[in-house]
């Protein structure tokens, strides 16, 4: 196992990342009032990454200039495509200034240190990584897998900002920094497992709150149960069974996945997916469902059917988000997806039949008129023995959705019970 011994090994491991992106500073950072600050205290970001998401609160009121400056980020898609180049196992996991081939993106001015505001580098805590100055800090910043007092402000001595905190994901993070490492150039502890920001995104809070109280009727929850109905989980208006499961004692409970290819979030959470459906094969019927609402979404989802109807939908479903999501490729039209499909192994003439063909037509067609029915305003979402409708804003997050469609499995499997 890493050990790291002396406070001088974490300041310097934190610090040459963020030198060499700090040289390409190109503006400087702007004044901002003080309801800019409020409306940001405690707003939540999520971070979509081709591992897994997670997501941060901010404590603007305490470090306004680092808020203000990592929001600035967000909004102008900074993040995207960079990746986390630095895992200390048990320690720390930066990111936030490199693509892929390591060369360091432009930032805008180094911004002033706030490490003075008395919020220490305590586990699951987020702060701006610097150079050795101690107003250095630009875009890069780092996650504390566990409580780092050495990189706390001290007397006259400057720290390392914390400007936040994970609330949702923390575990995902800390697992992620135990992947191997490598060296390359001045770099040290670089994944060689790439962890690469498909995207950041401000998000709203979630909560009870956000549901008002004549939504919900409380005495429906006699039960005591976990999860309440109209909070954590929608009820369809009427059910819809796609399976040709036949109902008995011993059937399995019906569990779809909603998703796009075109869509950061669904990519994001589909390793969870994959995970949970494979260890759910006992009591679940699983399926994927490409949904579709507008034209872009209707091409997707044809190129989608058409894999199921080459069988080779298992093979193609990851690659097929990694060639949107995080590569960009351009993938509007038949043609586009046959050179694709070529990469698989299937011929282009091949391809263009069955992309064409009255059995894929049927199912976009389908997909179409179930989306509507699901009632799906957004991807990724769960349908759950077509009864009920669970998407991660409402469950929560992204681990807590499982959460919801393992209540609602369990219950259903109760009701099939002999009583």
């Amino acid at each position: 196992m890493l050990k790291i011994s002396t406070p001088l090994i974490y300041s310097l491991t934190l610090m040459f990342a963020s030198y060499f992106a700090s040289q390409h500073s190109i503006a400087a950072q702007s004044n901002t009032s003080i309801e800019e600050v409020n409306k940001l205290e405690g707003q939540l970001v999520q971070f979509i990454t081709n591992k897994g998401n997670f997501t941060i609160e901010l404590y603007a009121k305490k470090s306004p200039q680092s808020v203000l400056n990592f929001v600035e980020y967000v909004k102008s898609g900074f993040y995207k495509q960079t990746i986390f180049h630095r895992a200390i196992r048990g320690v720390i996991l930066q990111g936030g200034g490199y693509t892929s081939d390591l060369i360091a993106k432009k930032t805008r001015a180094p911004i002033a240190n706030e490490s003075k505001n008395n919020i220490a580098n305590t586990t699951g805590t987020i702060a701006m990584a610097r150079m050795k100055t101690a107003h250095s800090a630009t875009s890069q910043f780092f996650i504390n897998l566990r409580d780092n007092p050495s990189l706390d402000a001290k007397g006259n001595e400057y720290g390392y900002t914390v400007f936040g905190k994970v609330v949702n994901g923390l575990p995902l993070l800390k697992t992620l920094a135990k992947t191997k490492t490598k060296k390359q150039d001045l770099h040290q502890y670089i994944p060689v497992d790439e962890i690469k920001i498909i995207d950041v995104q401000l998000i709203e809070k979630i909560g009870l709150k956000e549901i008002k109280p004549n939504k919900v009727n409380i005495s429906e929850n006699k039960n005591n149960e976990k999860f309440v109905e109209g909070i954590h989980y929608v009820r369809l208006k009427e059910p819809i069974k796609l399976s040709d499961n036949k109902i008995n004692t011993n059937s399995n409970v019906e569990v779809i996945s909603a998703f796009s290819f075109g869509c950061g979030h669904c990519y994001g959470i589909y390793p969870l997916t994959q995970q949970w459906s494979h260890s759910h094969k006992s009591d679940t019927t699983f399926s994927y469902f490409h949904a579709v609402w507008n034209q872009a979404m209707r091409v997707y989802a044809r190129s989608y059917y058409a894999a199921i109807e080459l069988k080779i939908e298992n093979k193609i479903h990851l690659p097929m988000f990694e060639a949107v999501v995080i590569n960009q490729q351009k993938l509007d039209n038949q043609d586009d997806f046959a050179g694709f499909f070529e990469s698989f192994g299937v011929e282009k003439d091949k391809f263009i039949k069955i992309f064409n063909s009255e059995p894929v037509s049927q199912r976009v067609e389908q997909a179409e008129k179930l989306t509507k029915l699901f009632n799906l305003a957004s991807v990724p979402e769960f349908i759950v023995a077509g009864k009920y409708r669970v998407e991660p804003m409402r469950a929560g997050g992204q681990d807590e959705v499982f959460d919801v469609i393992d209540f609602l499995v369990k219950r259903e499997k109760m009701q099939q019970s002999p009583k």
